[in-house]
């Protein structure tokens, strides 16, 4: 059925199941857990209801057309009003895992009520401090998307930390927002908790559908494509799609990448075999998911995502009659100059008389009997230049140090040529020494690594070992767009730490963190989300103000009222 997408119903061999609540068997404990100090259910005051059930909502999904979670057992939680914004249930793992450098996903199914955000919290302790407690948070992490309400959703979650940390506990936060306004409690459902090596999730709605399984083969000897491309102000540029020997009618090239700026002139090009077919090219403008175009038996009303055609309707998308045997390079048209900088997916299709992008469902002329084919490729609308910036994260990345330019200025602020490689350098605070740093390159950096299962950004991380005398050349392929730099700097000695620790003290009063220095510090503030809310000096006393909510400043966690 076409618009769908089937489970996932074999993990991969680096997938890793931490619970599944199918038995007592696959976890250790569950309950609920609030990071807030002085919550009621960390005091005692109130216990909690959090407890495996039967699951009853096992019913098919009439959007995905299967039913998502036909387990026994589900993981209850009752979302309280009286905890924090980091308050949600607490499963101890049966089997730990360690957190790495390099970026692990944890996929939990989720149920609830509302749309919402959520995060996952890990808890754990050092290996090398086993009197440290099994519950000292070690990562925070918010998905690439939110729980919709009212179905079972795959929510994933990017982890990563230092190495040597054990994992061993998972405390999936069901309602990250504020309780302020929650006038009543409600409950989140919880289930099958995978460490996995994947970033998209394991089931989705479908995005840009086709009319036809995408795995439908593709028949015809005499017609198919080989190549599809483009030329635009980076030049020209070609995609291999070798639909003879791939022998489908879908081809997902998504990995390959094209080149282009707002403005541009685009002229596309199709390699094709056969006779008597046309060409289509649709860019997704909006990023939503679709390729959007609007039609009726005259030809297009609304061209929408539809940017070019060489034939519908007997005419081409220049406006110009078509007589004859059309050719199936369509003309050439320009990418909108107010086109924000980004990865898009855009699709070339070979079809006949039919601009709808899923192919031809004509009894008469069918795609799958026409010879078509239909190819979804990655295109960078980018600048001239990429934007540059450090941040902080809430596991301690950002703090004592700084990443800077060759030339000793800060990265924030700064722009540098796209698609060209430019040097940075460590400079770490005294008492500490450079570790590593994250890059994360692309665009929307804050937001998702995926967006209708376009990669917005992709991270690496680059050990000291990989500096040479404290610097670094940031490699052309990873000027793709924005970048972002979160560097980790270790202390050299326990001693230095602890003054630190001393020089700076921290208070709260309501709206409003209170900051004091015997001597000029550096404190950085970050919220739940992972967004800093203040970056600055502490010289004396400083009154900061906050919303009600759970922060970390310089690695400890604080509570403001």
């Amino acid at each position: 059925m076409a618009g769908i997408i089937f489970p996932m119903t074999i993990a991969a061999q680096q997938d890793k199941t931490l619970c599944d609540f199918e038995n007592a068997d696959s976890y250790a404990s569950v309950g609920v857990y609030d990071t807030w100090e002085q919550s009621p259910f960390r005091t005692g005051r109130l216990t909690g209801n959090c407890q495996v059930v039967s699951n009853f909502l096992n019913q098919e999904d009439e959007q995905l057309g299967f039913a998502p979670n036909e387990s026994s057992k589900i993981l209850g939680v009752q979302r309280s009003r009286y905890g924090s914004n980091t308050f949600g249930a607490l499963v101890e793992l049966k089997e730990p895992f360690a957190l790495t450098k390099k970026t692990q996903y944890v996929h939990v199914m989720m149920y609830s009520p509302k749309d919402g955000n959520v995060m996952l919290i890990g808890l754990g302790n050092r290996d090398d401090r086993p009197w440290q407690s099994k519950k000292t948070e070690q990562f925070w992490s918010t998905p690439s998307s939110k729980v919709q309400a009212g179905k079972w959703v795959d929510v994933v979650f990017p982890i990563s930390g230092a190495n040597g940390i054990t994992i061993h506990n998972l405390l999936v936060v069901v309602d990250r927002n504020s309780p302020h306004n929650l006038m009543e409690d409600f409950a989140v459902y919880v289930d099958n908790i995978v460490l996995s090596a994947k970033r998209d999730p394991f089931f989705s709605t479908k995005v840009y559908p086709i009319n036809y399984e995408d795995n439908t083969k593709h028949t015809r000897t005499d017609r198919y494509l080989s190549t599809i491309g483009l030329t635009s102000g980076n030049g020209a540029q070609t995609v291999d799609v070798n639909q003879s020997s791939v022998g489908t009618l879908y081809v997902q090239k998504m990995d390959n990448c094209l080149l282009a700026k707002p403005g541009d002139e685009i002229t596309p090009s199709f390699t094709w075999k056969g006779s008597w077919m046309c060409g289509y090219v649709y860019l997704d403008k909006g990023n939503d998911g679709a390729f959007n175009v609007s039609y009726d038996d005259s030809g297009v009303t609304d061209m929408g995502d539809l940017m070019a055609y060489s034939y519908f309707k007997n005419y081409n998308s220049a406006g110009n009659y078509v007589s004859g045997e059309p050719q199936v390079t369509p003309p050439a048209f320009d990418l909108p100059a107010d086109l924000n900088p980004g990865f898009y997916r855009m699709r070339y299709k070979v079809d006949w008389d039919c601009v709808d992008p899923g192919g031809n469902t004509s009894s008469s002329n069918m795609i799958t009997n026409n010879g078509g084919a239909i190819v979804d490729v990655r295109i960078n609308v980018h600048a001239d230049n990429v934007n540059l910036f450090r941040a902080t994260e809430a596991n301690g990345g950002g703090l004592n140090g700084d990443i800077l330019l060759a030339n000793g200025n800060a990265v924030t602020g700064q722009t540098t040529p796209f698609n060209k490689a430019f040097t940075i350098k460590a400079s770490p605070a005294p008492g500490f020494e450079f570790d590593y740093v994250k890059i994360r390159h692309g665009y929307n950096l804050e937001g998702p690594a995926t967006v209708c299962e376009n990669l917005q950004w992709e991270e690496v991380t680059v050990k000291a070992s990989q500096f040479t005398n404290g610097e670094y050349t940031v490699p052309a392929n990873l000027v793709d767009g924005d970048i972002r730099f979160v560097p980790y700097f270790k202390s050299t000695t326990a001693v230095t730490t602890a003054k630190a620790d001393e020089a700076l003290t921290l208070d709260t009063l309501k709206g409003k963190l209170v900051a004091k220095a015997a001597a000029p510090q550096e404190l950085s503030v970050v919220d739940a989300a992972g967004q800093t809310v203040f970056h600055g000096t502490v010289d004396g006393s400083r009154i900061i103000p906050l919303n009600k909510g759970v922060y970390v400043a310089n690695g400890k966690k604080v509570m403001v009222p």
